[in-house]
């Protein structure tokens, strides 16, 4: 199914599209965000945030232009802020701060949130770029370095052969040193 008929059926009949778009996209979601958060949250906190990615794309459903990027590209994204946002809420370090009272205070160790910003910016940064080599290069990038996935499945999975999933890997990350630099 085309994005286009996705963000149609998304708009126009809104249960069709959401289980279109958990069929189509629920598996590349799930595994991002459980990639970022395992270890952090429990697996039910986990399921809530790949909701929320979902609902968050229904409510932006009449402002999403595909000339401007693909669906794929706009629902990552959403992904990536979101379980950055969880993390921040639910998984962040504590100091507390003792005041003239007895009562202390909760506030996040400054440390910490300095190096989430700085690895949250490289996220950003490095996404674009992904995102700079086009299709397919985008996604056997996300799914070679993201997933963890062989060539071998890459390929099988976009109709392609094993060596040119390896050449545009090595095409690929030529490319991302170059727009990195």
């Amino acid at each position: 199914m085309t994005e286009e008929a996705l963000l149609e059926a998304l708009r126009e009949r809104p249960k069709d599209g959401i289980r279109m778009l958990t069929e189509a996209y629920g598996g590349l979601i799930y595994a991002l965000t459980w990639r970022r958060l395992q270890g952090r949250l429990s697996k039910e906190d986990i399921e809530e945030c790949v909701s929320d990615i979902f609902f968050e794309l229904y409510q932006c459903r009449d402002r999403i232009d595909l000339e401007k990027g693909s669906l794929k590209a706009f629902l990552l994204v959403i992904a990536e802020r979101r379980a950055i946002k969880y993390y921040d809420r639910k998984a962040k370090p504590y100091v507390t701060v003792t005041l003239d009272s007895d009562e202390g205070m909760e506030i996040p160790a400054q440390t910490d949130v300095e190096r989430e910003v700085e690895r949250n910016e490289e996220s950003r940064r490095l996404m674009d770029a992904i995102q700079a080599l086009g299709e397919p290069g985008s996604t056997i990038m996300v799914q070679k370095y993201y997933y963890g996935m062989t060539a071998k499945e890459i390929g099988k999975g976009l109709g392609m052969s094993k060596n040119a999933v390896e050449k545009r890997i090595k095409r690929g990350l030529e490319k991302l040193r170059n727009i990195l630099e």
